[in-house]
């Protein structure tokens, strides 16, 4: 299973990093892996949108653990989401889990996040559907085909 994980994982790979650090639980941030480290469970890896400057110049690089990364997760190419539904939305440079709690018009959705307490209404684009990652290739739920 490791070395299944670690040949996803490889360098030039695109992944989703999560923090275990509050304020940040819920969360998953795109980066780039850089480098893996062998006989280490931890991987190199340059964050998208989280930067090291107060500038926004440099791109935040880090060593992270693998159990704590996970493969992009799959898009719906339409989706529509209903009430109630999990999804995760983009927001502060990341995407966050959060409900839906009302479907707006013109493509918009309010979006309850447990970690913030906060409710934000956002664009259908900003939007997919909340997915576990199961290992392998192996997404909960599953993308649909269509």
């Amino acid at each position: 299973m490791m070395g299944e994980e670690k040949n996803l994982f490889r360098k030039g790979a695109e992944v989703e990093v999560s923090f275990d650090e509050e304020g940040f639980r819920g969360s998953w941030y795109t980066a780039t892996v850089i480098r893996t480290v062998s006989k280490s469970n931890k991987i190199f890896v340059e964050f998208n949108t989280l930067m090291a400057d107060d500038r926004g110049t440099k791109p935040l690089r880090e060593f992270v653990n693998l159990i704590l990364v996970r493969p992009i997760p799959p898009r719906e190419p339409n989706p529509i989401f209903q009430l109630s539904q999990e999804v995760d939305a983009f927001h502060n440079d990341g995407w966050w889990e959060g409900v839906v709690t009302a479907v707006l018009e013109n493509s918009r959705y309010s979006v309850f996040f447990r970690s913030s307490r906060e409710e934000l209404q956002f664009l259908n684009s900003d939007l997919r559907l909340h997915r576990e990652w199961v290992g392998g290739d192996t997404w909960n739920p599953p993308l649909q085909q269509g």
